[in-house]
């Protein structure tokens, strides 16, 4: 759907095709991007009438496919914590879906060895604990370890034991969407969504002005898919 359907299909889910009442454009394309960003956010976290997340099912990763980026990010040292390296998450940055690093260290016969792995999520109150476990999969051991992964401000910090450094950074995420707007920016997500969305925002801008319609309405938004 172009812009513009989504607009009219706006209309005509809300009622307000030929009413002198309807909200203007500016506000119509307002909800239309709420809307999307709180679809994303469902279907992302789960919290949905499927109750699947990304990738939980075929339906989920098709409503998101079209804003799964992958980068891949160097590091630097970093001061903050000992044995921490960082490295700065894209602008578009909005919710993770993967990660993997580069670890490398010098083997018994003095090579220098660099395998990709995987990452150990970490929180911040139970960083402290981690790091003083002997147990910890974040400890090199038969050339293999899980560097903790911590994320701050606009950063992705990754710690390792000291026996090896951590020179890149694997981000799957999703990023962003863009913003809806005429004459001619449409929706960056799959077209089989663009229905679900402006039925989302219809519910959402019916809320916002109370309508006795809400509540059928909002019965109907829980069942469309």
């Amino acid at each position: 759907m172009t812009a513009l359907d989504m607009q009219v299909a706006f209309e005509m889910e809300a009622g307000l095709i030929d009413s002198a009442n309807k909200p203007s454009t500016t506000d119509i394309f307002y909800w239309l991007n709420r809307a999307t960003e709180q679809f994303v956010k469902t279907r992302y976290s789960g919290v949905n009438p499927k109750q699947k997340g990304f990738e939980q099912d075929q339906k989920r990763t098709a409503d998101l496919r079209t804003i799964v980026k992958e980068v891949t990010l160097s590091t630097t040292t970093d001061s903050v914590k000992p044995n921490s390296y960082i490295a700065t998450l894209p602008n578009d940055f909005w919710f993770e879906v993967g990660e993997e690093c580069s670890i490398q260290y010098t083997d018994q016969f003095s090579n220098t060895i660099t395998t990709r792995v995987g990452v150990m999520e970490m929180t911040i109150d139970r960083y402290s604990r981690e790091i003083l476990n002997p147990l910890s999969d974040s400890i090199l051991y038969n050339d293999k370890a899980l560097p903790i992964r911590l994320f701050y401000q606009t950063y992705v910090e990754l710690i390792s034991d000291g026996t090896y450094s951590i020179p890149i950074y694997y981000l799957r995420y999703l990023r962003q969407p863009g913003s809806i707007s005429l004459p001619s920016t449409a929706s960056d997500l799959p077209v089989h969504t663009h229905i679900e969305i402006v039925k989302i925002a219809v519910q959402m801008y019916l809320e916002n002005i109370t309508s006795n319609r809400i509540k059928t309405y909002s019965d109907m938004t829980t069942i469309m898919e």
